[in-house]
């Protein structure tokens, strides 16, 4: 038996990832500058191409199928590679300005690979980086301040272009005791920090006595008190501090916090912008590494 060839034309996939990403055929329509019935006659086009059905109607519009999320890492890939030939073929380099916001404690880990890797591959792209805490940087990027942003997604409204799950880890100074006949000394978010409600929910989770020895701005200030020793505190491993661990979990111990990190990029952004969607969407593996 011949294996199945398919001929995916990059218009197709363009239409795809674009409803994939906005939820509604007539918010892609839009945005591509062509008719709902194109993009909805686009779409059936790619199903019956593919042999089966990449989204399902729900109460908030459309929403991808198994197979749709499958589809969806090939779909940017191709359409990358296609943009990237086009670009090599014809010498063109993309020049552009971008305002990225993002969250300290993901600037201070899985960020450096991402955009000195893009960097690289664009050395004309200018990336103003803004770092400030979650609910500030959405604060900004509904005001049209930043391009695009990375921040929890409990502080946006709006569908994010890509969601990853992060897990704070327990950390604390390498000589550090935890005394289980003492309540946890926790090295706490402020309280308007998204993560600070699921931080007590996993220490609730657990029973786990607990006391506030210490509220923490930012990142820098939350890694000064766990290598001061003056408690524990809810940090990614990609910023735990030199000369810090993290605690191993047991049942007397709370869980990891479990948060989600969104890439929100403007309705209208510049090609610049679009790229670096596209870069970061195809190196998911370096923000999960």
């Amino acid at each position: 038996m011949r294996p199945l060839m398919l001929d995916l034309d990059s218009y197709l996939l363009r239409a795809f990832l674009t409803v994939a990403e906005i939820g509604t055929v007539n918010g892609a329509a839009v945005k591509l500058n062509r008719t709902q019935a194109a993009v909805s006659m686009q779409i059936r086009k790619l199903e019956e191409l593919v042999g089966v059905t990449l989204f399902s109607r729900s109460s908030k519009g459309l929403e991808l199928t198994s197979h749709g999320q499958i589809m969806l890492a090939y779909a940017r890939e191709m359409v990358a590679l296609s943009d990237e030939v086009g670009k090599r073929l014809t010498g063109k380099m993309i020049e552009d300005r971008i305002r990225l916001g993002v969250v300290e404690d993901f600037a201070a880990g899985h960020l450096i690979d991402i955009l000195s890797a893009f960097r690289a591959q664009n050395p004309k792209v200018e990336i103003d980086i803004i770092v400030e805490p979650n609910r500030r940087l959405a604060k900004l990027f509904e005001d049209r301040k930043l391009d695009l942003v990375v921040c929890d997604i409990t502080c946006l409204s709006r569908k994010p272009t890509l969601i990853w799950t992060e897990y704070l880890m327990w950390t604390v100074r390498s000589d550090f005791v935890v005394d289980a006949e003492k309540p946890l000394p926790i090295i706490m978010f402020e309280e308007e920090c998204p993560w600070t409600l699921p931080t007590i929910a996993a220490l609730s989770q657990r029973n786990v006595k607990w006391k506030t020895a210490c509220v923490a701005s930012t990142l820098v200030a939350m890694a000064t008190a766990v290598r001061v020793g003056i408690g524990i505190a809810p940090m990614m491993l990609t910023t735990k501090p030199e000369g810090c661990r993290t605690l191993d979990r047991s049942a007397d111990l709370p869980g990891p916090v479990r948060i989600e990190i969104g890439l929100y990029a403007q309705p209208e952004t510049a090609e610049g912008a679009r790229y670096l969607v596209d870069f970061i969407s195809r190196h998911t593996a370096i923000l999960s590494s």
